[in-house]
């Protein structure tokens, strides 16, 4: 099921013009590492035959199709219909400017949805459609559903998940994938990894891997984070993109872009993380005020959605006392509006 758009009747989006450019959006480190390989093995697991990251193009070799077609990498066709010749992404992504159109977080750039055709690129002409449901999310719907109520996996549940794994080109067998996971690997980059802060058993994470997986780009990551309990222990969780501070770097020395790449001045001035924190580029550690500077928290409170003051009152036996009402609020939340969560 699809939202259809048409230029001709002004009725489209402005998606691809945006991610034309980078937005300032970007895939991340952490969900680089979360694609298999096409042999169905993780990254780290003895003969996967991983390449590394030290390029983002190595990163697509023998790799899921999923991370493969929808991450776009240097070099990679831009346009190539109605245009006279072919556009490719540039070897050096921006990841220095702060310019929200003409940049990228972390730059794995996003592909997903992407048009090859120029005329998607014209801002609020877009006409490729938005897909609101399709198969593969019943599959995976279906798949959870039935391993968390029956701790197993029927013929239905095996059915669908080795589709899906042989849609994205890897080995169908998800159980070789089981068998060489490693909690203790997958948790310094999947924070599905958790459930009310505890690790949870194999099969279950390579069920959210593949909805990870197969939903990149699609919105559904935040509320599946949320209904699994897995942000219980974010304590100065640090966003990484691409890994720019080892012999990725001669690529922007070779386009004279060093002098773009400041760090380690003021914050005003600065435009890039610096080395020293990590090879990898942190987007939230450019300017030492930033609010993300120290990595990512969570209060257990946003887990639920506060109960409206209005609510209570309208439910309060004397249409005023909230403490009458027969409502309860959702932990730590209090009752009078506009304050904040208390954990």
């Amino acid at each position: 099921m699809y939202r259809p758009y048409n230029r001709d009747l002004s009725i489209g989006t402005d998606y691809n013009h945006h991610i034309y450019y980078g937005y300032a959006r970007g895939y991340t480190h952490q969900m680089e590492h979360s694609f298999l390989m096409k042999n169905g093995l993780p990254v780290y697991a003895e003969g996967s035959g991983y390449k590394g990251d030290d390029y983002i193009g190595d990163t697509k070799i023998d790799r899921d199709d999923r991370w493969r077609l929808f991450m776009k990498a240097p070099g990679e066709v831009k346009t190539f219909i109605n245009t006279t010749s072919p556009e490719y992404f540039s070897t050096t992504p921006m990841v220095y400017s702060d310019d929200v159109k003409y940049s990228t977080a972390t730059g794995y750039l996003l592909g997903k949805g992407y048009s090859h055709d120029l005329k998607d690129q014209d801002l609020n002409k877009d006409q490729t459609a938005a897909i609101m449901f399709r198969a593969a999310e019943a599959y995976i719907t279906y798949i959870e559903a039935y391993y968390e109520k029956n701790h197993k996996l029927d013929d239905k549940a095996d059915k669908y998940w080795r589709a899906l794994r042989t849609r994205a080109g890897i080995d169908p067998d998800y159980n070789k994938t089981i068998a060489a996971t490693d909690m203790g690997q997958e948790k310094l980059y999947d924070w599905g990894a958790y459930s009310t802060g505890q690790l949870i058993d194999k099969t279950l994470f390579n069920i959210r891997r593949e909805r990870r997986n197969e939903f990149i780009g699609e919105g559904y990551r935040y509320n599946d984070l949320i209904r699994w309990r897995a942000m219980d222990q974010l304590n100065g969780f640090q966003i990484e993109g691409i890994k720019l501070w080892g012999p990725m770097i001669k690529d922007y020395e070779t386009a004279g872009l060093t002098d773009k790449l400041i760090y380690g001045k003021s914050d005003k001035e600065n435009t890039i993380s610096s080395p020293e924190l990590s090879k990898y580029v942190r987007p939230y550690q450019v300017a030492s005020t930033g609010l993300y500077y120290n990595g990512l928290n969570f209060c257990q409170a946003h887990y639920l959605s506060p109960i409206a003051e209005s609510h209570f009152l309208i439910t309060a036996s004397d249409g005023e006392t909230t403490s009458t009402s027969p409502i309860y609020q959702n932990p730590g939340w209090p009752i009078k509006a506009n304050e904040s969560a208390d954990r």
